[in-house]
């Protein structure tokens, strides 16, 4: 019988892990066939899924009836920015299947290897906030390469302008020239631009797709100096100098912290590898912490203990340059 389970659990996974692989391949190669479209921060951040071309085959969205549900909330804006944030040009319907499929995973492997609905449901909850992380972990390192490119982008774009350049032109040398996701989110912001879209509310719009502080001084500048004028070019350097100062600085303290993010890691992720090991070498063995009365008391206690040393580690890691 154990045999048979880990022979379905690991089918299951298998053609779980087959339709995420297919979801995201899928994402990746419509990239190009969407055209991020958004506005300033007076409209809502949209993106919609257009062919480039005539000739481009339509990309089929796999929940139509989902993507129209979610058009009506308005969470729809808020998942498409942070998944715009991420990089990953899915539509929220494909985010939320993507997360229902690993949850469904993560519950019917937990339930088959462990003989415990309690543990499935366990490991399903993992399991489907699982993309969630990994999106916001994306995001995260797409920033930072993004601020790491970001005084580079500035020399050359005031090169750029004491050559004679318009500011627009120079942008297209930034995002011709420069590799993503610097490149990609300036070519977004020009595509904007030839759509009708007026310089200083595509640059809100890039503000608010990245999210950066860096990219925030960078913008102010610009928009002071298309409403006031001024020597840009000499504005741009100041503050890629300062950038690049804030990179080195920022990347001391990830080496002198990396050794407490990472206790952090195993220290939260130990208990429950210990207890999903347990469970499959001697099923039944933790069955009073999820049955018993002074079981659940201690997982409780267990569980606001881990989230306020969770708290006290990312309070005491987090500085603030």
């Amino acid at each position: 019988m154990p045999t048979i389970a880990i022979a379905i659990a690991g089918f299951v996974v298998v053609f779980a892990v087959t339709a995420l692989v297919l979801l995201m391949v899928t994402g990746g190669a419509a990239r190009r066939e969407r055209l991020a479209v958004v506005t300033g921060a007076t409209q809502p951040v949209r993106v919609q899924a257009e062919a480039e071309t005539s000739k481009a085959a339509p990309v089929v969205d796999p929940l139509p009836g989902l993507t129209e549900a979610l058009e009506r909330t308005e969470h729809w804006d808020w998942i498409q920015l942070e998944l715009l944030r991420a990089g990953l040009l899915l539509r929220p319907s494909e985010a939320l299947l993507i997360c229902a499929i690993a949850g469904a995973t993560g519950l019917i492997a937990g339930w088959m290897l462990t003989s415990n609905i309690v543990h499935g449901v366990l490991l399903g909850g993992l399991a489907m906030v699982a993309p969630y992380f990994y999106m916001k972990s994306r995001a995260a390192k797409r920033q930072a390469a993004l601020t790491s490119q970001l005084p580079d982008a500035l020399d050359m774009l005031s090169a750029a302008l004491r050559s004679g350049y318009a500011l627009t032109r120079g942008f297209q040398v930034v995002s011709s020239q420069m590799h993503p996701p610097i490149a990609e989110e300036f070519q977004r912001m020009l595509q904007e631009v030839q759509v009708g879209i007026p310089v200083t509310e595509s640059l809100d719009s890039l503000l608010e797709r990245t999210g950066s502080y860096d990219l925030e001084l960078v913008v102010a500048a610009i928009q002071t100096q298309l409403t006031m004028g001024g020597n840009l070019s000499e504005v741009l350097d100041n503050i890629a100098g300062m950038i690049r100062q804030r990179v080195q600085l920022q990347g001391e303290i990830n080496a002198a912290t990396s050794e407490g993010r990472m206790s952090a890691s195993i220290l939260v992720a130990m208990p429950i590898a210990m207890a999903v090991i347990i469970s499959i070498i001697n099923p039944g063995y933790l069955d009073p912490l999820f049955h018993e009365k002074m079981g659940v008391m201690m997982l409780m206690g267990a569980g606001m203990l881990m989230l306020t040393g969770i708290i006290i580690i990312k309070k005491l890691l987090d500085i603030d340059i």
